[in-house]
């Protein structure tokens, strides 16, 4: 019986809308941030090693406004199972490029939430943040139901305007 609660709690469209709201508020406060400072964010992208310098620029300026447009996609509801998946896609690349940069035993700052080159550098909690954060997105993938999503709404009024 308890076994059936927990199931249930942990499959429950609420927990999912909980997951997708924050998912969808970090990922906007994040591409914020970098938004407001593309070269200090052109830095952090640089100091991992990984990327060809080509692409540091055109990444620093697009990733953040990705990261903001699905972030207020989760937020307002809207194509949430593209999102949750886009989301949980960047997630499990950012975990692998911080577990790598870890390995290689680089000293530098995450990127993340801060575009400061003096911002506390990378350790193995962020790996572990950016995997329970991958978890909560895949977590909305499969179980969303579209809680408070502007897509149920609009589904909703337009088979009523149908009738």
């Amino acid at each position: 019986m308890m076994r059936a609660r927990i199931i249930s709690w942990f499959v429950s469209p609420f927990l999912s809308l909980l997951f997708r709201w924050l998912l969808g508020a970090i990922f906007v406060y994040a591409g914020l941030v970098k938004i407001a400072d593309p070269l200090g964010f052109a830095l952090a992208l640089y100091n991992y090693h990984i990327l060809p310098a080509w692409m540091i620029n055109p990444l620093a300026i697009c990733l953040p406004w990705v990261e903001v447009i699905i972030g207020a996609g989760l937020l307002a509801g809207i194509m949430i199972p593209g999102g949750a998946f886009v989301v949980s896609g960047m997630l499990a690349i950012f975990a692998v490029v911080t577990g790598i940069s870890l390995i290689r035993g680089l000293d530098i700052a995450c990127g993340c939430f801060s575009t400061s080159a003096g911002a506390e550098p990378i350790t193995w909690l962020y790996v572990v943040r950016d995997l329970l954060l991958l978890g909560m997105g895949v977590h909305v993938l499969l179980f969303d139901q579209g809680m408070a999503s502007l897509d149920r709404t609009i589904r909703r009024r337009m088979k009523r305007n149908v009738t």
